[in-house]
């Protein structure tokens, strides 16, 4: 093992199980706008599929009022937001609150690797608001030396006046100072990472990197010479939350938020994020025998 000095990590579906939560969240704010409007569903749901895809993301967090469903009141925001998009959002962050966890072990693990004295950095392609609104609610913030993230949505022109105040007095913020990076270091681009090891003043070979997509993580690590842990356990997502995010979700962007089932894997995989401290502590990696196709690396303890 190389001298690891800094572990730099992926977010969505790596410390947390990011489709568990978001698909129950969409749907009860779908669930909220039909009592309020008395529109189909099927209105509903493409009216805000049509806002996820002119932003390239299912995260941009003023879609109602962005869609449609709000042109017929546009000459009275205010009513339109106490009668219909106050109740969606409360819909989903009960929602939100009640199904977004971190995976077993995440925070003991990042709290041991602090207690380590390494670096400890995030690196998501999600946009600020996202990131660090996820980041405060599990409170994992003050357990990351820096957050990079994609480029912030700003507020739109009709937003509710206290969240327009919350925003400019900072209350959003995460613990911890956040960076944002340009839209084209979006991964597989090894721009972001690139980033973080000159701020850092590291190389990459001092760095171990953890991300879910073998697609789109594993070639940042490689590109930079980091040791790239495939976070396989990531990519289990449920046959039946894949198909119910595709009806809420414009296709290429769950493409960008999703990893793919796919037969490519990654000889250096975990079942557990806690397994990263393995990884640190020299465990031998060793590539068994395929089964079914598909091989996958085990961690075996030094005797």
């Amino acid at each position: 093992m190389p001298s690891i000095r800094a572990v730099v990590t992926d977010l969505d579906n790596t410390l947390y199980p990011w489709v568990d939560y978001v698909v129950p969240s969409l749907e009860a704010m779908v669930d909220s706008l039909e009592t309020t409007t008395g529109l189909p569903r099927i209105r509903i749901v493409q009216s805000l599929k049509a806002v996820y895809s002119k932003f390239g993301s299912n995260e941009y967090p003023f879609a109602i009022q962005e869609s449609e469903l709000f042109k017929p009141y546009e000459r009275d925001f205010d009513s339109f937001n106490a009668l219909v998009i106050d109740p969606a959002r409360k819909a989903f962050k009960s929602a939100r609150d009640r199904y977004l966890h971190p995976y077993p072990g995440v925070k003991e693990t990042l709290q041991a690797l602090m207690d380590r004295g390494l670096k400890l950095v995030a690196l998501t392609d999600a946009p600020r608001n996202a990131a660090e609104g996820r980041l405060r609610t599990l409170k994992l913030d003050t357990l990351f030396h820096a957050v990079y993230t994609l480029p912030a949505y700003p507020l739109p022109d009709n937003v509710d006046p206290e969240i327009r105040r919350k925003e400019e007095a900072g209350h959003y913020r995460a613990g911890v100072p956040v960076v944002e990076l340009p839209a084209d270091h979006e991964k597989p681009s090894p721009a972001g990472l690139r980033r973080i090891l000159g701020d850092l003043g590291l190389t990459g070979e001092q760095v171990l990197y953890v991300g879910d997509n073998v697609k789109k993580d594993m070639p940042v690590a490689q590109a930079c010479g980091a040791l790239g842990v495939w976070a396989e356990y990531g990519t289990y997502v449920s046959k039946e939350y894949r198909d119910r995010l595709q009806v809420i979700s414009a296709g290429e962007v769950t493409r960008r938020h999703v990893a793919d089932a796919t037969p490519t894997r990654w000889p250096l995989a975990i079942s557990s994020f806690t397994q990263v401290l393995d990884v640190l502590d020299g465990s031998r990696w060793t590539r068994p025998a395929a089964r079914r196709g598909a091989v996958r690396a085990r961690p075996t303890r030094r005797r």
